[in-house]
């Protein structure tokens, strides 16, 4: 009997050991438990916090983008009178063209002095130099003489006027071979021409190129009704006995064959040529450089549509086809504006050659047909409302990924 009695005491003994052992791993278990889940919990909260500050990283730097576009004119307004504007001179156009040039000298005693205002305060280096260009001095000599023509008649009376109809003609054949043969050319190959309705800087710089052959349009093929509408200003007696080559043939030497559209242009083009050089030769040239040439920094506030047109690109391609210069070297004369005399005479070069070429390949096809010249300037808006359309898709498509991209690069990539 006791020693049934020990075995059962001694058998129940076993089953709460059994039991206190069970319950003690289960306490473990819960306590390995409650750790992760603290863990996790706290991992979580952390991960919360960071995806928080990135968040915020991000939705700052999409709020300086916007303002930076903002402090450039994007906006409501700006395009909305943009786009109007554009609606204005394209009616005017068409339905009374002899009022055109109204619109021009308007327009440009506007935009050209807004333009050269934000030229003067860009950074990091001034832009006033620009004007010094031929596409604007062009426009700032047709501005002068149709102000001319407009004080000759507000001073006379008569019908003659202050300026002489030989010299009237001379000033129009010089502007017509400009307008319908560099500056209609103009708009084919410069790719900022652009028409981005709310940027008061790429409207400017649209207006001097495809407002011009649209002026002359009008003169060329409305000249009477030009002629009811302002006589005193302007007189055109000329307009049925104009030529576009002189009497000796298309090929001439420069300075002669000044009874002709080609011959006043080409002479206009040395007018600005020839000093335009001797400016870059004396001091443009050295203006935007970032290292003397004896090597010590130098402190640039200048800049020219020379170094400027390099620095995107052009230097890489002359360098190429006329230097044998690497991609690496030319990318190096970039970043210090440091051109030399050849890089500037072959740019030269290449500006006169493509001048000419188009007083000759495009000029004179407009001063001969009134549909080509028609077609022209509906094919050069065309490419600038092109350029303008791929602009807004980038602002509204790739711009703001870009610039994250840019921002968080050193969180994009990949660990080795």
């Amino acid at each position: 009997m006791t020693s049934q009695l020990s075995d059962s005491i001694r058998s129940t003994n076993t089953d709460a050991l059994i039991i206190e052992d069970e319950l003690s791993d289960s306490a473990h278990k819960l306590v390995n438990i409650a750790r992760k889940v603290g863990k996790q919990q706290v991992i979580k909260k952390f991960t919360r916090k960071s995806e928080q500050d990135i968040i915020q990283r991000v939705l700052d730097e999409i709020d300086m983008i916007s303002v930076k576009r903002m402090s450039e004119g994007f906006n409501q307004l700006n395009f909305s009178f943009g786009v109007f504007n554009c609606f204005v001179i394209v009616y005017i156009f068409g339905a009374h063209p002899e009022h055109l040039w109204l619109v021009f000298v308007g327009e440009g005693m506007y935009l050209i002095p807004r333009k050269l205002y934000n030229m003067w305060n860009a950074k990091p280096l001034n832009q006033a130099l620009y004007y010094l260009d031929f596409c604007w001095m062009m426009n700032f000599t047709a501005f002068s003489i149709i102000l001319l023509l407009v004080f000759s008649a507000i001073a006379r009376d008569d019908d003659e006027g202050l300026v002489s109809d030989v010299a009237r003609e001379s000033f129009f054949n010089a502007l017509m071979g400009v307008a319908c043969g560099t500056l209609m050319g103009a708009n084919i190959v410069l790719p900022f021409v652009a028409c981005l309705f709310h940027d008061l800087n790429t409207m400017t710089g649209l207006f001097i190129h495809l407002m011009p052959p649209m002026v002359m349009y009008t003169f060329l093929w409305h000249s009477d009704e030009i002629k009811e509408a302002w006589p005193s200003i302007f007189h055109l007696t000329y307009m049925k006995g104009l030529k576009y080559f002189p009497d000796e043939g298309i090929f001439f030497a420069p300075g002669t064959g000044l009874d002709s559209v080609a011959g006043n242009s080409i002479a206009l083009y040395l007018l600005w040529w020839i000093p335009y050089v001797c400016f870059q030769l004396l001091i443009g040239i050295d203006l935007p450089k970032k290292v003397n040439d004896d090597g010590t920094p130098a402190k640039p506030k200048w800049d020219t549509v020379f170094h400027s047109t390099m620095r995107q690109g052009l230097c890489i391609s002359l360098g190429k086809v006329f230097r044998g210069r690497s991609k690496k070297q030319s990318l190096a004369l970039c970043m210090d504006n440091n051109f030399d005399l050849i890089d500037f005479f072959i740019y030269m070069i290449c500006h006169m050659i493509a001048s000419i070429f188009a007083f000759y390949c495009i000029g004179y096809p407009c001063f001969e047909s009134q549909r080509f010249h028609f077609f022209m300037i509906v094919f050069v808006t065309w490419l600038a409302v092109s350029r303008g359309g791929r602009r807004y898709s980038y602002y509204t498509t790739k711009m703001y990924g870009k610039a994250l991209r840019k921002q968080f690069s050193e969180h994009l990539q990949q660990p080795k």
